[in-house]
């Protein structure tokens, strides 16, 4: 291989940033990783008629870059797919999303020229859209051979009507477009912990209605992402760097590209085309550097204490080791070890009860959410995108023991292949 100039290596730190997305979603088929259970039950909902789907998760699992890329995820021999994705926000109610659906809806006219010319279906409702209104423009409008896929992501920013709810709306339109058997698919994206959070109780349409939730990544997919990315900058990465990303991550895509980008720069900053641990520590600084003031004003508020011997931060780096089911929610009894390593002595649940009721007040930011009922009591950061950040402040102030760390290294029986890394 040729000698790389100065010019190069600052041409493949941009590539990297062009390749590794933090900030945006992922709206790159070729990029996407994982998620074949999701995708496969999304499309499973798209080829039987009278079915729709609901995919929900916490936030930061990925769930938009999947809605941008469904799509793309069709046999390309199907020529009739009509896939709309609409993003929601704030200010829209039921009638605002559906007129969002039918801008980009085109059906098509004849003028009295005989010219034929696309128009927005937008155009028949300035007003109030009603569940019936959609349901027969779609039955009108579109062929038995047309499958039109509305993918509506963010479905739970959206607010209420005056007179009824988001989810009663939305819930009719599902149930009447299953009762005619109207051959479209709805696909709602959103923020809850159950698919109830996201189109409310209705049993009328629970057997038309595919739930579809969205856990945080596994190893093996969020190694994908790094793979797909490092492969094409013709890198290559250290299995401790790997490792120590994706025990780092937490499940969350986002911070895999976070500190895969850094890394790779790192590397690149250093004329490497070999990734190891130590970009990845120069990484963790970078990030911890550039994190938003408000996630910074958050952990401070959770930690902060006028008594030295206070032991929130050490409680709280606990509660983001700790060991979490799919959902990103752990029970008390697996701080107990995380604790322990760090206090270097052995923690009861006495030891740090009180401080979990104290970061689920206001007073401290409300950083955990506390669910279920008392002695099966599970907790979970209120902002997802917080776990990792404790981590990386807890290994940049030396709380996190050697003992500790090594968890963050490549283990003697690993459940990832590295045969192919170096």
């Amino acid at each position: 291989m040729a000698k790389l100039s100065g010019e190069d290596w600052r041409a493949k730190e941009f590539e990297a940033a062009e390749l590794f997305s933090p900030a945006a979603p992922i709206d790159e088929k070729d990029l996407f990783a994982g998620r074949s259970e999701q995708i496969d039950k999304m499309l499973e909902a798209c080829w039987e008629k009278g079915k729709h789907a609901v995919l929900f998760g916490e936030r930061g699992v990925g769930k938009t870059s999947l809605g941008k890329v469904f799509s793309s995820m069709f046999p390309k021999t199907l020529r009739h797919i009509l896939a709309v994705r609409e993003q929601v926000d704030p200010s829209d109610d039921f009638s605002s999303i559906w007129r969002k659906v039918f801008k980009d809806l085109r059906v098509r006219s004849v003028d009295a020229a005989a010219n034929v010319q696309h128009e927005p279906l937008a155009r028949d409702y300035p007003g109030v859209i009603q569940p019936d209104d959609i349901r027969r423009e779609f039955q009108d409008i579109f062929s038995s051979n047309d499958i039109p896929i509305i993918v509506i992501d963010e479905f739970d920013k959206a607010r209420d009507s005056k007179d009824i709810t988001i989810h009663e709306l939305m819930a009719n339109t599902i149930k009447h477009l299953s009762d005619y058997s109207v051959n479209a698919t709805i696909i709602l994206i959103g923020v809850a912990d159950d698919v109830n959070d996201l189109i409310g109780e209705h049993p009328s349409i629970t057997r038309c209605l595919e739930q579809i939730p969205m856990p945080r990544m596994n190893r093996a997919e969020l190694r994908e992402i790094i793979d797909k990315r490092v492969v094409r900058l013709g890198m290559k990465m250290h299995r401790d760097a790997y490792w120590k990303i994706i025990e780092l991550a937490r499940g969350l895509p986002s911070y895999v590209h976070l500190l895969g980008l850094y890394s790779v720069q790192a590397a690149l900053r250093r004329q490497s085309l070999s990734i190891i641990e130590d970009d990845v520590d120069s990484a963790i600084k970078r990030a911890l550097e550039k994190s938003q003031e408000s996630t910074q004003a958050d952990y401070s508020a959770a930690v902060h204490s006028n008594r030295t011997d206070n032991l929130y931060r050490q409680v709280l780096l606990a509660c983001a080791l700790a060991k979490p089911d799919e959902r990103g929610q752990f029970s008390p009894t697996s701080i107990i070890e995380p604790l322990s390593s760090i206090l270097n002595r052995q923690a009861k649940i006495d030891t740090f009860q009180q401080h979990l009721l104290k970061f689920i007040e206001e007073d401290r930011g409300s950083v955990l959410i506390r669910k279920g009922k008392e002695r099966a009591y599970k907790f979970r950061f209120r902002d997802p995108m917080m776990q990792p950040y404790v981590i990386m402040r807890g290994i940049e102030e030396g709380l996190i023991p050697k003992s500790a760390l090594s968890a963050l290294s490549f283990p003697a029986e690993p459940e990832l292949d590295f045969s192919t890394s170096r």
